[in-house]
């Protein structure tokens, strides 16, 4: 099963000439945002918790940055980002950002002593090294966080610019050093990595295809394995 199309921009709109969002209204400043940026998953294909495996019964939440503005423009969606398609998604700026995160993990860490799954990042990705440390010190001072995602930026790869190797190489570190059990981050686009990400027209050999995708499970959620599988995953075109 294919999703709808994404809306795709052309090459000189400003969206894509200024690396950001075309919905603008919906891109928030966290120091004056009066609501959580860490929001309860109510995404159907996402799912709302964890239903099979280690992680059974967490909670899932997620995390939206401003798509194209922390991302590397040698992404293949660089002009039909899923985020095309998103005009109500909240999008928050990097200013500030980590400390209003570390205060609402707090509260999580509280409310669910026993696990909860974060979703790195609906839309945007890692911008930076201390980001991803910060996340790294997140994890190792929090042991009822998990965090799964996917980023485009490679580590290794001549292709891309020094600032998006170096975060991908960043992101390699702390999958290895705190494991993929629970920094289930996935390289976008990378069939190499036996953790990748990669789309049908250029699948990692043993690759599962995203069972979701293929209406076999209802969700994320009811999947797991995005965050279980030591395997690479495919995933159909939008």
């Amino acid at each position: 099963k294919r999703t709808s199309s994404m809306t795709t921009l052309n090459l000189d709109h400003n969206a894509i000439v200024n690396s950001t969002t075309l919905y603008q209204k919906n891109v928030h400043d966290v120091r004056t945002y009066p609501h959580k940026v860490i929001k309860r998953s109510t995404n159907a294909k996402l799912g709302k918790k964890v239903s099979k495996g280690k992680l059974k019964d967490f909670p899932i939440y997620t995390l939206t940055l401003v798509e194209r503005e922390t991302c590397t423009n040698a992404c293949e969606h660089w002009a039909d980002c899923f985020g095309n398609n998103m005009p109500f998604g909240h999008r928050f700026k990097t200013v500030g950002l980590m400390p209003k995160i570390k205060s609402e993990l707090d509260v999580l860490d509280k409310k669910h002593p026993k696990g909860y799954l974060l979703r790195l990042h609906i839309l945007g990705d890692f911008y930076s090294i201390p980001y991803v440390l910060f996340w790294e010190k997140q994890l190792l001072s929090r042991p009822a966080l998990t965090i799964y995602g996917y980023s485009r930026h490679h580590y290794g790869s001549t292709n891309l610019d020094k600032w998006s190797r170096n975060i991908g190489e960043a992101l390699l570190k702390v999958r290895k050093s705190i494991g993929f059990e629970r920094f289930a981050v996935r390289f976008s686009t990378l069939p190499s990595d036996i953790l990748s990400a990669n789309t049908e027209h250029n699948p990692a050999p043993q690759s599962i295809t995203c069972p979701v995708q293929l209406d076999k499970t209802d969700s994320c959620g009811t999947c797991s394995l995005c965050w279980t599988a030591n395997k690479p995953i495919t995933f159909l075109d939008h």
